[in-house]
């Protein structure tokens, strides 16, 4: 069984990210069509061809033997690109003539091995023949394509298949590494069925069995690919980033401002007008302060799944004794993530949720850039598996979600300044442009391309080495 889910999620992954490539080089192919240069080859996959999938004008279509991105031959980039071809050759120690080399594009573009075409000028269709802004758009053409990809089914997804609601159900969707439930060795995809002999049918019933269970073991028993698992774990207290206990703020009595926003005895307070509160003496400050002024309060209510925004109007004389009594105790946790509900919506919220989700990436990504932290999300092939089997655990929302962020996130990638991708040929223009359309010689375009490879190779290695010590250490989440 473990070998056929294995299986399913290097598929997937195959299938995400030659999706990805092909909308990347889809990207180049049509403005390069726009601007009237040939394009020969648009492949699904590199290396040998397979099949030939048939000729559109000059372009020839095809399915190629390692199904594994794609790429776009372009017509004039194989003279741009000789020396890079000599640079691999004498990074690889490549002396033999090998006539299936020039099939393994190092990126994303397949390089071909012409004879010296230096001195003679580009034909009128090729890409060298093309004004410097023509072949600047030309490259940045991908990494467009990639951000609009992504962002469109981000924008897309919950029209036609649906966001998470916020509602819990009993189910495992991402078990946190070094925790409890790491620990007794719970999975993305675990249904919970049972706690102390108690059947499940809720997440809210499991999570306020777990919440008010701290230090106490437990008995669960669990559904698994057909499986029926017993485990046996102890909740611990819950703490938040700063390394503080999470306390559960549970109404006692409402009083008299509580019963007029609609306070409930059992209420789990969560935040006043959009600010966490974290203690009683929270809630009683942000209560205190919007006296006469209308308020939302938010809080988790048992039996009910999701998070509930109640709202009222408080009096302006407000005395002590009006507000809430409210019992805090440390929240105790198996430090695993459940699952959601998912529900279709409209597309004016589709389109927020999905615009909220992009400006969300990257204001994460700024704020890792800001404080150095971004070697510790950066992952390569083995992090992207790890991933794709948490996505495919929890269904198509989470597949379809991971392909849309790897393809922002490939947009990116491609737009670093380092030679052999989209960034470098972009840098090796504005070069170009400051030199008065003077081109690099081709002894320093090899040393450029040179420098790329090195940087790639070192970057290749870094990444891989980090996934490796973060499996190894089991800090990858399951």
């Amino acid at each position: 069984m473990a070998i056929v889910h294995n299986l399913e999620y290097v598929v997937t992954l195959l299938v995400v990210l030659s999706i990805l490539v092909v909308a990347h080089e889809w990207g180049h192919f049509i403005v390069a069509r726009i601007f009237g240069v040939r394009v020969d080859d648009f492949s699904i996959g590199f290396g040998k061809r397979l099949v030939r999938l048939g000729k559109r004008g000059d372009t020839e279509y095809n399915l190629r033997m390692l199904p594994f991105g794609g790429f776009v031959k372009i017509a004039g980039m194989a003279a741009d690109e000789e020396p890079l071809v000599r640079a691999k050759d004498k990074a690889f120690g490549n002396t033999d003539a090998d006539p299936d080399a020039h099939e393994l594009p190092l990126v994303a573009e397949n390089i071909e091995r012409p004879a010296s075409l230096q001195d003679i000028p580009p034909a009128p269709d090729e890409f060298g023949s093309k004004a410097l802004w023509k072949r600047s758009l030309i490259i940045l053409a991908g990494p467009f394509m990639s951000f609009v990809f992504g962002y469109v089914v981000f924008c897309l997804l919950g029209f036609a298949i649906g966001w998470p609601t916020g509602a819990t159900l009993p189910k495992v969707a991402e078990v946190e590494p070094g925790g409890e439930g790491h620990r007794i060795g719970l999975r993305a995809g675990d249904v919970i069925r049972s706690i102390n002999g108690q059947p499940i049918t809720q997440g809210g019933q499991m999570v306020d069995i777990i919440h008010n269970s701290l230090g106490k073991p437990l008995t669960l028993v669990v559904q698994r690919s057909g499986q029926t698992l017993t485990l046996h774990p102890t909740p611990h207290a819950l703490v938040d980033a700063d390394g503080k206990k999470i306390l559960d703020l549970e109404v006692v009595t409402p009083g008299t401002a509580g019963v007029s926003l609609g306070l409930k005895p059992g209420d789990d307070v969560r935040g006043v007008n959009d600010t966490p509160v974290n203690s009683a003496a929270d809630v009683a400050k942000q209560l205190t302060q919007a006296r006469g002024k209308a308020v939302k309060v938010i809080v988790l209510r048992k039996g009910v799944d999701d998070f509930m925004t109640l709202s009222g109007q408080l009096p302006a004389a407000l005395a002590p004794s009006a507000l809430p009594l409210i019992n805090t105790h440390p929240v105790g946790g198996l430090q695993f993530q459940p699952a959601q509900e998912i529900k279709r919506v409209g597309i004016a919220e589709s389109v927020y949720k999905g615009n909220f989700i992009v400006d969300k990436m990257f204001a994460t990504l700024g704020a890792m850039v800001q404080h150095g932290q971004l070697h510790q999300s950066a992952g390569g092939i083995i992090r992207m598996y790890q991933f794709t089997a948490l996505a495919v655990e929890n269904g198509p929302v989470e597949v379809v979600s991971l392909a849309a962020q790897l393809s922002i996130s490939l947009a990116v990638f491609n737009l670093l300044p380092i030679p052999i991708l989209d960034g470098g040929h972009l840098l090796s223009f504005f070069i170009e442009w400051v030199r008065r359309g003077k081109k690099m010689t081709d002894q320093q375009q090899q040393a450029f391309l040179m420098t790329g490879l090195a940087i790639i190779a070192v970057l290749f290695v870094l990444i891989m080495t980090n996934d490796i010590l973060r499996t190894l250490q089991h800090q990858t989440p399951q």
